[in-house]
């Protein structure tokens, strides 16, 4: 029970080596001593009639006891506490001393232990440090007789009684110290034993291995000198294939990825202007109302503008591709924003939906913005499609800055989703987890593409009937 007691208040982090992890059980095993010993004292005054030493043995409990609580949950240093334990003894003693009759007291004589306590938890220089305190201790009260100061109540005078106490006290505590040094002395006995035999088992399983290995080094020189031989020369050829497959393969990543990109970006951003142009078409043919032909006019400008604007975008991707280089672009994030929200008016509108923004942190980015307008426009159109219909859908917009990048948000109060359950799916291509609305679940997977491809990356945070955000960070071009 005592040595579980022990493992219990020892520290779980690792010490630095071996002296203070037998220093840190030493303190543990003292203090739980001291709080034995004091237990039984407190029992002890009931005889003697000592009410300054039952105060202090239940001062002494409760002190142990905390230190060490701190020291086992690591809220107080060894060094520390060892300095705490030593320096609470020497108190005890100091006080029992004062009022048990200063220089004629009995328990002055328990000085002695103080120094040889700072010797096996501190260090030699502790010692002598200690020892002196003690000197200094035993002159005080050869100087001072503090019973004048003292009330009477609490003073006692050496009786039979105390003093076989005090001297069954200090014998335990003598022979606590000796079984203690014993048990250490014998484990690190056995400890040196047992490396001994198997050093020695090892130096001869050592001694046999190394006669068979001189012995087929012998021949594996030879065969070592040819084989060094052919190897050159194979390295020689491998280095240079790796390097001619390494310059190939990532050649063909780069272009398929470009290919990729584009294909989805056309497919995917020329949709919504060109069915919106065909259906401002539809309605120019049935209407007949000159102030609705007018509206309907100016809507097919600003949308045969954005679509002249997506065409462009896609001229410089084709661009990029064929330079084999990317055109970056200060884009203010504001201005950007207000610019596609005019191809999204209509669903923003249809859906009563909240958009607000704050770009105060990070407001402008160095980046390609056909790509920046991909991210915006696929995240904000899920945060719509995906809306809770049992409230008014929000989306809040937001950048700041983290490291390097600049950290672009979209967050929502819509439906969200299952991490756990999609969270290895959530950026593949053509994957979808809700079916109540139209989609190809191509969106999120060029989200993530184009954030990779300006050097950045996706995350996301979702819960099921809370909302989603996504945090997409980008780095900003030289």
């Amino acid at each position: 029970m005592f040595d579980s007691l022990i493992i219990f208040f020892l520290p779980k982090q690792a010490f630095s080596s071996e002296r203070k992890e037998r220093n840190a059980l030493l303190l543990i095993k003292f203090s739980l001593i001291s709080i034995l010993f004091a237990l039984g004292y407190i029992v002890n005054t009931y005889f003697t009639l000592f009410l300054v030493a039952r105060y202090m043995m239940v001062f002494s409990v409760i002190v142990f006891g905390v230190l060490l609580v701190l020291f086992r949950h690591s809220l107080i240093s060894l060094r520390l506490s060892v300095h705490v334990f030593v320096s609470i003894c020497w108190f005890i003693i100091f006080v029992l001393s004062t009022f048990s009759g200063g220089i004629d007291s009995f328990v002055l004589s328990w000085i002695t232990l103080i120094p040889v306590i700072a010797l096996i938890l501190i260090s030699e220089r502790a010692a002598w440090a200690w020892g002196g305190i003690g000197f200094l201790t035993v002159v005080f009260f050869l100087q001072f007789n503090l019973n004048e100061f003292l009330s009477a109540s609490l003073i006692v005078r050496n009786t039979p009684i105390l003093n076989a106490s005090l001297h069954i006290g200090l014998q335990f505590i003598v022979l606590i110290l000796t079984y203690i040094f014993d048990q250490q002395q014998n484990k690190l006995i056995d400890k040196i034993e047992a490396q001994n035999t198997k050093l020695q088992t090892s130096q001869e399983e050592l001694s046999l291995k190394r006669n068979i290995v001189e012995s087929q080094n012998l021949a594996l020189m030879e065969a070592g000198k040819i084989i060094e031989q052919k190897n050159l020369e194979l390295v020689s050829k491998n280095d240079e294939l790796e390097i001619e497959i390494e310059k190939r393969t990532k050649e063909l990543v780069e272009y398929t990825q470009q290919l990729e990109q584009f294909a989805f970006i056309s497919s995917h951003n020329l949709r919504a202007p060109i069915a919106r142009i065909l259906g401002l078409g539809n309605l120019l043919e049935l209407s007949h109302d000159p102030q609705d032909e007018a509206q309907i006019k100016k809507n097919l400008i600003v949308s045969a503008q954005e679509l002249d604007r997506v065409v462009k975008d896609l001229n410089t991707i084709l661009e990029i591709k064929n330079s084999n280089h990317q055109i970056a672009q200060t884009v203010r994030f504001e201005e950007e924003l207000k610019l596609l929200l005019v191809g999204l008016e209509k669903d923003l509108s249809d859906s009563n939906t909240l958009l607000t923004f704050d770009f105060s942190e990070s407001p402008m980015i160095k980046t390609i913005r056909p790509y920046l307008d991909s991210i915006l426009i696929n995240l904000i159109s899920n945060a719509i499609k995906y809306r809770d219909f049992e409230r008014r859908p929000e989306i809040k917009i937001q950048t700041k800055t983290s490291g390097e990048f600049i950290c672009l948000s979209v967050s929502d109060n819509g439906i969200g989703l299952n991490l756990k359950q999609v969270q290895k799916k959530i950026f593949t291509i053509y994957s979808r987890f809700h079916t109540h609305v139209e989609g190809k679940g191509l969106g999120l997977y060029l989200v993530k593409a184009q954030a990779e491809a300006l050097g950045g990356k996706v995350e996301v945070e979702s819960k099921v009937g809370v909302g989603t955000t996504f945090t997409v960070y980008l780095k900003p071009k030289e």
